[in-house]
């Protein structure tokens, strides 16, 4: 009777642990340099030229329709200079070769099969901080936005309660930008929702040591 007791009673506290959600995060190193971003990752698509049309940025040039999505070595010849402070190490996104080939300024969609509550990511070699930016949608809903205000290297973050995608603009037509260890934490019901499981499992707990 206690072991079955002892056995619910961990059943509830694994389900209210689970309230607290860890951060995952994709820093590319899994993938072989060459390889294509898509849908390597589970759970998590990543797609190129998420926007279309002008007013892109203060250069005024138009969006890419060929964003490349190419994982390169950081320590390679394949990147552009990536500044300061040391941010990002081992594999990144988007090689240098690949942006002189592009036709306006970068952007790319992460979308995700589940709801995010937070999102964050490195950028590294930014010559122009606003040109960096980041909309968090729920949906069609813009959640929303952030962009760089220095240069360099620095890590972007954005937060909601449900977040289904995040575009992104790694700087602009004339600027390079390498992107690196993308963080974010699926979202969690709410403190109510785990309340009323944790409550039904603890009865279920009891019910069982009074058969016992």
């Amino acid at each position: 009777m206690q072991k079955k007791l002892a056995l619910s009673m961990f059943a509830v506290a694994s389900v209210l642990a689970m309230g607290q959600a860890r951060a995952d995060t994709i820093d590319f190193n899994a993938l072989a340099v060459g390889t294509v971003l898509s849908n390597q990752y589970a759970g998590v698509t990543f797609s190129p030229n998420n926007f279309a049309g002008a007013g892109s940025s203060s250069s005024g040039s138009d969006w890419a329709t060929n964003t490349d999505m190419t994982i390169v070595d950081s320590a390679g010849t394949d990147v552009g200079g990536l500044g300061t402070p040391s941010l990002v190490s081992g594999n990144v996104l988007r090689s240098f070769a690949g942006w002189l080939n592009e036709d306006g300024d970068p952007s790319f969609l992460v979308s995700f099969a589940s709801p995010i509550s937070s999102f964050s990511a490195t950028f590294a070699g930014v010559a122009t901080g606003a040109d960096v930016t980041m909309w968090a949608f729920d949906g069609a809903t813009l959640l929303g936005t952030v962009s760089g205000t220095t240069t360099g290297q620095f890590v972007l973050s954005l937060a909601g309660a449900s977040i289904t995608s995040v575009a992104i603009r790694p700087g602009s037509f004339n600027d390079w930008v390498g992107v690196d260890n993308i963080t974010y934490t699926p979202a969690v019901p709410e403190a109510s929702t785990w309340a009323m499981m944790g409550l039904g499992l603890g009865l279920l707990a009891l019910k069982r040591r009074r058969r016992d």
